[in-house]
């Protein structure tokens, strides 16, 4: 059978502008989508509901075990995805199914007015629907990510546009809903509503982008034998045999766990040290975000002249060095905008780091190939999203402990009140509600901001600091590494079709 190649003389396995584009930018709604729920879910409770210690810490136990099952059903969900056959392919049904289903689920879970225990009831319910639903398209997007080119350098450009673009959705979310939330240009005056406007935005910008990608994406012909279906103990070996996806996997636990602490804990921390001013939260996220960013569009030309050991090697400096000064710059200036600038060096190492490792684990579907003969993308790629919430609930277990050590709640139900009388009192002025807000946290002890600065830079110092001990110890896919992989598996494909 002859090649089947693109007008233009693309080889068949050459990543098209096409699929370049509307794989990448797919991912800005997405993330849109995924930093409302995973930065913004909690700050909506905080601040619109009023909560008991005891509701809280139920809500904080059912995310925690919600986020563990999740994370259980990720290589579950990449098995069911390896085992569909259809006209669309395996990852484009599961994309659109997810898509479409979560962004309704999301709108319900910002939209409800229920309050107290019914409030706690409902959410257990939604908050398990938005993680069963998420999980079809998050594991067929990622998923779908290796089978588009096996191309080193075109798997460095995929992968760093796609951060890149997902990172832009973040940073718009993070950009926009702290401003539009808390403080003078909240939307309708009052955080509840701001809140259903926002996520109906959102979810429908979610539905437009996957949407997209599902249309354009052009998936490469394979020269591989067609995989027969999987069972869970196949499953199972099938991720354990894979010894570099285990240590990888162990990396990317530590780093969501140590990224995600100071998003748990940095915005409450800002609003108690600086005032509630969502304009704070955005400059300071715009910021550590725009550091990313700019590393995602700078990374092709880094790896290009550096290696991965290198990067990873300087990333971690940054990253250590930027939350030590965190911590520090608040006993030597109440300046908010020095703050930013430690967080910078933090943006940029993290940055550098995510990539890292995005790319290592992608590059464990060519070493599955090497060793077994199979490269099981859908099953191997679905470890990311599982470090990723496995580290989101035990990052949530850490926030539950500091606020309830604290009292968080204290403050933040003085806040909620005034939110809601906003709300449902017409005569309740802006004036009113914020002076009713600034006088809450000016109750707050100097002691609660020094231990939740504490808490979300020495945490995730020390984990940053094992995750590159294990990369630089365990992870050996590295740039040689691959391209004889590579090498060896064409050889076997070749020596096959002779």
């Amino acid at each position: 059978m002859s090649d089947i190649t693109s007008v233009g003389a693309k080889p068949k396995n050459s990543l098209t502008k096409r699929t370049l584009w509307t794989y990448t930018t797919g991912g800005i709604g997405r993330d849109m989508s995924y930093t409302l729920y995973s930065m913004y879910l909690l700050s909506f409770i905080l601040y619109t509901k009023q909560l008991t210690n005891a509701q809280f810490a139920a809500i904080s136990t059912i995310m925690i075990i919600c986020r563990i099952w999740d994370a259980v059903n990720d290589p579950i969900m990449g098995g069911i995805i390896e085992n569909t056959k259809s006209k669309w392919g395996k990852f484009k049904p599961w994309i659109l199914l997810g898509v479409l289903s979560n962004a309704v689920v999301l709108v319900l879970l910002f939209s409800a007015p229920l309050t107290g225990w019914n409030f706690v009831v409902f959410f257990a319910f939604m908050y398990l629907l938005w993680d069963i639903t998420f999980t079809m398209n998050d594991i067929g997007y990622w998923s779908m990510l290796p089978s588009l080119t096996s191309d080193m350098k075109e798997r460095n450009k995929l992968t760093s546009m796609a951060n890149l673009f997902a990172g832009m959705g973040g940073i718009l979310t993070v950009a926009l809903v702290p401003i539009l939330t808390a403080g003078k240009l909240t939307i309708g005056g009052n955080a509840p509503t701001a809140y259903v406007v926002v996520t109906v935005i959102i979810a429908s910008v979610f539905i437009g982008c996957q949407v997209m990608t599902v249309v354009g994406v052009q998936e490469r012909e394979k020269n591989v034998k067609v995989e027969e279906s999987m069972g869970i103990r196949k499953m199972v070996k099938v991720i354990f045999n894979n010894d570099q996806l285990l240590w990888v996997a162990l990396v990317m636990l530590f780093y969501n766990l140590g990224s995600g602490i100071i998003t748990g804990i940095g915005t409450n921390y800002i609003y108690f040290a600086y005032g509630y001013n969502g304009s704070f939260v955005t400059v300071f996220a715009v910021i550590f975000g725009a550091a990313t960013g700019l590393v995602m569009i700078l990374f092709p030309i880094l790896s290009a002249k550096l290696t991965r050991r290198v990067m990873i090697t300087i990333a971690t400096g940054l990253i250590v060095s930027g939350y030590i000064g965190m911590f520090l710059v608040a006993f030597v200036t109440s300046s908010f905008y020095v703050l930013c600038a430690a967080g910078l060096f933090v943006g940029i190492g993290q940055g550098v780091f995510y990539m890292v490792i995005t790319i290592n684990i992608a590059n464990t579907v060519e070493y599955n190939e090497w060793k077994t003969g199979r490269r099981n993308e859908g099953l191997i790629f679905s470890i990311r999203p599982f470090t990723a919430k496995l580290g989101s609930a035990l990052q949530q277990l850490v926030v539950m402990v500091v606020y309830l050590v604290l009292n968080v709640t204290d403050t933040t139900n003085a806040i909620s009140a005034a939110e809601n009388a906003a709300k449902m009192d017409p005569s309740f002025t802006e004036t009113m509600k914020l002076d009713q807000i600034k006088e809450a946290i000016s109750l707050v002890p100097s002691n609660t901001t020094v231990y939740m600065r504490a808490a979300m830079t020495f945490i995730p110092a020390v984990l940053l600091i094992c995750a590159f001990i294990v990369l630089r110890k365990k992870c050996i896919i590295d740039e040689v590494k691959y391209a004889q992989m590579l090498e060896d598996i064409e050889r076997r494909k070749q020596e096959i079709q002779h």
